[in-house]
């Protein structure tokens, strides 16, 4: 994939670009704030299917067009057909239904992923966003969990992607459908960092991760996963385990190579592991 480009859409919805081993996802209903409906929540899945399956990705940014990122559940859409929601609730063989697939979907891409926040973050928007490993957010934008105006509770994997969050925080917005700003959401830890241009600063990252040892990140990303499930003996021994995996090998040395030459790193253009 690196050095070539290449475009798909979904659902009508779903924009999926990719060029040198990154890849953009764009939320593309501009009209409702890239409401979820139907057909954005089909399409969002099947992106994530895509992502999974291409050799050679590097990072993602996960944004939105228009004046939002995603103002979340349409529910008038959604309520529209009735027949279909059942579905929603309906766990695959891993355990996970499809809306909470749609925040952790993004960990199938096997890379990290940025989200790009501006406007609208309501709802499901916000929680597809808590699915990113990086939340790059606009200070003026709007953030809330509002499934409480609806009588239903955030099941989007909240309680899986907002383990690492302040609870107290998390409870509140849950609770009061309280909105918040950018500023206050870096301070509450639902964002990484501020930018006047999210979409911009997120591909920024994205390309400076492309560019590093993918076996590094991909190994620094397995540390930051499994070792809050760990023990202090295990942890440290998941640490050397990965070090140990990544020392000496043709990947680490082209890094050295590069690094000492002043030169850019050539790795591997095919999938890891």
């Amino acid at each position: 994939m690196d050095g070539r480009s290449m475009e798909e859409r979904f659902e009508g919805r779903v924009r999926l670009g990719v060029e040198a081993g990154v890849a953009e996802v764009t939320l593309s209903r501009p009209e409702a704030h890239n409401g979820l409906d139907w057909a954005m929540i089909d399409g969002l899945l099947a992106a994530q299917r895509r992502l999974a399956a291409l050799d050679g990705l590097r990072a993602v940014v996960l944004a939105g067009e228009g004046e939002s990122f995603c103002a979340g559940l349409d529910m008038g859409a959604i309520m529209g057909q009735p027949a279909r929601l059942p579905s929603l609730l309906e766990a695959d063989e891993a355990g996970i239904n499809p809306v909470q697939r749609l925040a952790l979907g993004w960990r199938n891409a096997g890379v990290p992923v940025i989200a790009a926040l501006h406007g609208h973050v309501y709802g499901g928007g916000l929680q597809i966003a808590l699915g990113a490993d990086i939340r790059v957010v606009h200070p003026e934008a709007r953030l809330g969990l509002l499934e409480i105006d609806w009588g239903i509770i955030p099941d989007m994997a909240i309680s899986v992607t907002g383990a690492g969050l302040r609870r107290d925080a998390l409870q509140e917005l849950t609770w009061s459908g309280r909105k918040v700003s950018g500023d206050e959401a870096v301070a509450l830890g639902l964002a990484t960092r501020l930018s006047e241009t999210p979409e911009a600063s997120a591909l920024v990252s994205a390309r400076a991760i492309a560019a590093r040892s993918p076996r590094a990140v991909a190994a620094a990303r397995t540390l930051f996963e499994m070792a809050p499930d760990l023990g202090f003996r295990e942890r440290l021994a998941l640490e050397a385990r990965l070090q140990a995996e990544l020392l000496g090998s043709a990947e680490q040395q082209e890094a050295v190579a590069a690094r000492l030459e002043k030169r850019p790193a050539r790795f591997d253009s095919r999938r890891l592991g």
